[in-house]
C-alpha cells in the first residue's frame, strides 16, 4: 500500500476562518490539560491510563464547538509524543518531559476517517466549521483517511488530504535507461551520463532579505501590532523560499523520472552531515532527503526501480580502473595516477553509484534477454510513509 497526501489551498470566510482558529485554540488548551493531568497522576506515583482521560474529554472542551473525532486525535497526538519520547529515552538519549504548547506551536487539527465530505462545487464540508472552498488542482485517488487542516505562519490555510491506494506499478527486468546521481552543494545533481543540474541556492539569494526583516522585527516593541505585521512579512519570505524549493525539487525528480527507467542514488546520513557548522546551511538549504522521497514516490507509480546504495568510496574510487585515489573535499578533479583517467569529481561519484546500484541487482536484472519473460513486481521495496504530491510538474527546463 502506498499512503499519499495532497496539499490544497483553503479560503475560508471570515466567521469560518474565526471558528477554525477557536477550533485549534481549544485542541492546543486540551492537548496541555493531558500533560497537566498525566503530571498530576505521575506526582501520586499513579500512570494515568488513556481510556480514562478519553472519559474526561467531553468535561474537558465547550459543548457543541468541536467535532468529537478531531478533540479524540489530539489525546492520540500527546500518546503518540509519549512514545516517541520513550523510544528516545530507551535509545539512550537525553531528554525532558513534553512541553505545553504555546500559541505559536499548535497550528493544525486533524479530521480522522469522518467528519468531512467533499462537495461537487470545489468545496470541503467539516463538521462544525462549515463548507470551505477550496481549490483541488488534481484528482485525488484512493480511500481518503483523514484530512490535516493547517494554519501556516503566514495565515494561509491548507487542506492536507491523506490517502492509501494499492502499488499497482510493476517493475520491467529490462533495463534500457539506468542513471547514478550523485548529488551535492555546488551542483545540486551531476549524473553518471554527464547531465550537470546547478544548486538554485534559494536560501542564499534571499539572505540580504531575510536579515533586514529580521533586524526590523528584532527592534519591534514585543506584543505590539507593528511586531505582529514584520513577523508576518518574515514569514512570507521563507515561505516563498520554501515554494521555490519545492517547485525546484519536483521538477528535478519529475525530469529523471520522465527520462530513466532505473535511478540510483546514495544513502546519506544528512544529520550526520549537518554536524560539519560550515556545510550544515547549504546541506539545508539542499533538501536532499526531499529530493530522494519525490524521487521515491514518483518512481513507484511510474513503475521504475529507485534504489539506494552505500555511499562507501564513491568519491575516492576510480570508475574507470576501480584504483582508490585519496582526495580531500576541496579537490573538485578525480585525475587517477594509476590509467591517467581524468573527470570532474562528481560525475566520478556518479558512474560508481551507477555501477555499484547495478552490483547489487539481481543476476537477472542486470543483463537484456531476448526471451520473453513476465514482468516481476518489487517486493523488496516498501512505501510506508505519507509522501507528499503537492504542485508536481511535469516538466523540466
Amino acid at each position: 500500500m502506498v499512503v499519499s497526501s495532497y496539499k490544497l489551498r483553503l479560503y475560508p470566510t471570515k466567521n469560518q476562518e474565526n471558528k477554525l482558529n477557536d477550533t485549534i485554540e481549544i485542541c492546543r488548551i486540551l492537548y496541555n490539560d493531558f500533560i497537566f493531568e498525566s503530571h498530576l497522576a505521575y506526582k501520586e506515583g499513579y500512570k494515568i491510563k488513556f481510556d480514562e482521560l478519553q472519559r474526561m474529554i467531553p468535561a474537558m472542551i465547550p459543548k457543541d464547538k468541536v467535532y468529537s473525532k478531531v478533540a479524540q486525535m489530539v489525546l492520540w497526538q500527546f500518546y503518540n509524543n509519549l512514545k516517541t519520547l520513550s523510544a528516545l529515552i530507551q535509545r539512550g538519549k537525553r531528554t525532558g518531559n513534553l512541553r505545553f504548547k504555546s500559541k505559536s506551536r499548535f497550528h493544525s487539527i486533524n479530521y480522522n476517517q469522518s467528519g468531512f465530505k467533499f462537495l461537487p462545487d470545489n468545496k470541503i464540508k467539516f463538521s462544525k466549521i462549515g463548507k470551505i472552498k477550496c481549490i483541488i488542482h488534481r484528482k485525488i485517488q484512493g480511500k481518503i483517511k483523514e484530512i490535516h487542516v493547517k494554519k501556516e505562519l503566514t495565515g494561509d490555510w491548507y487542506a492536507i488530504v491523506v490517502c492509501e491506494n494499492e502499488l499497482k506499478s510493476i517493475c520491467s527486468l529490462f533495463r534500457k535507461k539506468i542513471v547514478g546521481i550523485d548529488v551535492g552543494i555546488n551542483n545540486f545533481v551531476y549524473d553518471s551520463d554527464g547531465h550537470v543540474i546547478k544548486h538554485p541556492q534559494l536560501l542564499r539569494k534571499s539572505k540580504k532579505k531575510l536579515k533586514r526583516s529580521q533586524r526590523k522585527l528584532s527592534k519591534k516593541i514585543k506584543n505590539s501590532n507593528n511586531r505582529w505585521k514584520q513577523k508576518l512579512n518574515l514569514a512570507r519570505i521563507h515561505q516563498k523560499i520554501k515554494n521555490q524549493r519545492n517547485d525546484f525539487l519536483h521538477k528535478t525528480s519529475r525530469y529523471y523520472v520522465d527520462n530513466y527507467d532505473t535511478i540510483f542514488v546514495e544513502e546519506l546520513k544528512i544529520q550526520n552531515m549537518i554536524k560539519n557548522h560550515y556545510l550544515a546551511k547549504s546541506i539545508s538549504d539542499s533538501s536532499w532527503n526531499s529530493f530522494f522521497q519525490k524521487l521515491e514516490y514518483k518512481a513507484a507509480r511510474a513503475g521504475i526501480l529507485f534504489k539506494k546504495i552505500s555511499p562507501y568510496n564513491t568519491s575516492q574510487k576510480c570508475s574507470m580502473c576501480n584504483n582508490i585515489v585519496k582526495k580531500s573535499l576541496a579537490q573538485r578533479t578525480h585525475n587517477c595516477p594509476f590509467c591517467g583517467f581524468k573527470i570532474d569529481r562528481d560525475h566520478n561519484a556518479a558512474r560508481n553509484i551507477k555501477q555499484k546500484g547495478l552490483d547489487s541487482l539481481p543476476l537477472e536484472w542486470r543483463e537484456v534477454t531476448p526471451l520473453e519473460r513476465r514482468p516481476l513486481t518489487i517486493t523488496s521495496i516498501r512505501y510506508s510513509q505519507v509522501i507528499s504530491r503537492n504542485e508536481e510538474i511535469h516538466h523540466f527546463d
